[in-house]
């Protein structure tokens, strides 16, 4: 059986979840160094949210980085010993997304992705060191004119 436990959030309420389902990220998020223990909320796909267990307030939309396709190749981190990634481990991979009022201005953060091991539910937001992935790709790309 699974252990519940309460969490506040400022956007959703109190909320019962698994004890299971709590993923600790090392070192925090860019920003938030303070901040380790969060859970995966789904919300509106192909968005979800990531909620701070520890801060009420601190919540981060996100978006699986399967969604960017084959192209979007982020090289896991086998040999971060604090993460304890193995190479038959269940990985997930979200990016960080930047709402903003006008959703057209709406960004994903490519450049620095979350690395999560399902296996042992340790994270770690990495940096690519790679001028293909921004930290602001616009998310609704204006459509553009058809030729004709």
């Amino acid at each position: 059986m699974s252990k519940m436990i309460s969490i506040k959030t400022s956007r959703f309420g109190d909320l019962e979840i698994k004890e299971e389902s709590v993923v600790e990220i090392i070192g925090g998020i860019l920003g938030f160094p303070d901040n380790n223990k969060y859970v995966l909320l789904e919300y509106n796909p192909p968005f979800s949210w990531l909620q701070s267990i520890e801060n009420p307030n601190l919540a981060f939309v996100v978006v699986n980085a399967a969604e960017f396709g084959d192209d979007y190749q982020v090289p896991l981190p086998y040999k971060d010993k604090e993460l304890g990634l193995n190479e038959n481990d269940e990985v997930a991979i979200i990016n960080l997304v930047t709402i903003r009022p006008e959703p057209t201005l709406t960004t994903v953060n490519l450049k620095a992705p979350v690395v999560v091991s399902l296996t042992n539910m340790k994270g770690r937001q990495i940096i690519l060191d790679d001028e293909r992935y921004p930290v602001r790709l616009p998310l609704w790309a204006e459509e553009p004119a058809t030729k004709g």
